[in-house]
């Protein structure tokens, strides 16, 4: 029972810290719009809940992120000692936008492979960031992993062998209690695609040295040892690698990586349940997000009939 119990301390304890960094963000984001709207941020008032909301959906913020932010809100409030003010009016322009269907802008669009050729082909092999880059960008599309757990990756987690790359997930969206799955990602046809090989040729300017896969880089595009790399770096990268490629960095970001290989795999007809060994989705629902898009020109129903 003991053991039990510390466990559960334990589960409780990564997921606070989790919420915790998630709240600060939401809570200097509101801060920075009250300056600007000159609004008074602590304590707040329902009115400026309520503008604050409207102005995140019509800047694109998803209703699930205005959700948590407003519960960020309330929280800084209650750490303040300050009246919680009243959500009731902004939760009414949430059901609102819902009702109307604006639950949020559609998802990044999914890199395909041929596109994927195209922003690796244009990233450098003479330099250690473009190592690092075309890393990412081969590596994200086939593992398939979100882009905490990408650069959450540390070198102790990747196991590259003649089979190709094992990859350990220690922690992710849908695994808090970090149990950890572990993936296998095999060499490809293609040199300038394969992850076996454009994570060798990233190892050797990286080094062997224990710590974060993904290193940062400085402003001269040097890696910098021991330094992990961060989210919206990693999502600077790929839009970078977009936008030399040609395409509209606009319709692209990180996700388009793990979009694009879910996508890329139900185009092949591989079986959701094994996309979602890959993906570590928990739900089938959500899979299909990316499988029915890409399977509706798989079969024509009146291909004999017009």
């Amino acid at each position: 029972m003991a053991k039990l119990r510390a466990k559960v301390v334990e589960m409780g304890a990564r997921r606070s810290v989790s919420t915790a960094r998630a709240y600060a963000c939401d809570w200097r984001d509101f801060e920075a719009w009250c300056k600007v709207a000159g609004r008074c941020p602590l304590p707040a008032g329902p009115e400026t809940l309520a503008l604050y909301v409207a102005h995140g959906l019509e800047t694109g913020r998803k209703c699930s992120s205005l959700e948590r932010r407003l519960a960020a809100i309330a929280s800084a409030h209650r750490a303040a000692r300050v009246d919680v003010p009243s959500s009731l009016e902004a939760r009414g322009v949430l059901n609102g936008a819902l009702r109307a269907g604006a639950a949020g802008p559609k998802g990044k669009a999914a890199l395909s492979v041929a596109d994927l050729r195209k922003c690796v082909a244009g990233v450098s092999k003479k330099s250690a960031l473009g190592l690092r880059d075309r890393a990412i960008l081969v590596l994200g599309f086939a593992s398939a992993l979100r882009r905490s757990e990408l650069v959450g990756l540390d070198m102790s987690d990747v196991l590259v062998t003649d089979r190709g790359v094992r990859v350990f997930i220690r922690r992710s969206k849908t695994d808090q209690v970090g149990a950890g799955r572990e993936i296998g990602i095999f060499p490809g046809r293609r040199a300038d695609t394969c992850p076996l090989r454009v994570l060798r040729a990233y190892l050797k300017v990286r080094g062997d040295e224990p710590g974060p896969l993904f290193l940062s880089s400085d402003s001269q595009g040097r890696l910098r040892p021991g330094r992990r790399l961060l989210g919206h770096n990693l999502r600077m990268a790929v839009l970078r690698a977009v936008e030399g490629a040609g395409l509209d960095v606009k319709l692209y970001g990180a996700h388009s990586l793990r979009a694009g290989c879910i996508t890329a795999a139900a185009e092949a007809g591989v079986p959701e349940s094994i996309i979602m060994q890959r993906s570590g989705h928990k739900s089938i629902a959500m899979v299909a997000r990316y499988v029915r898009p890409a399977s509706i020109w798989s079969v024509d129903p009146l291909a004999r009939a017009l």
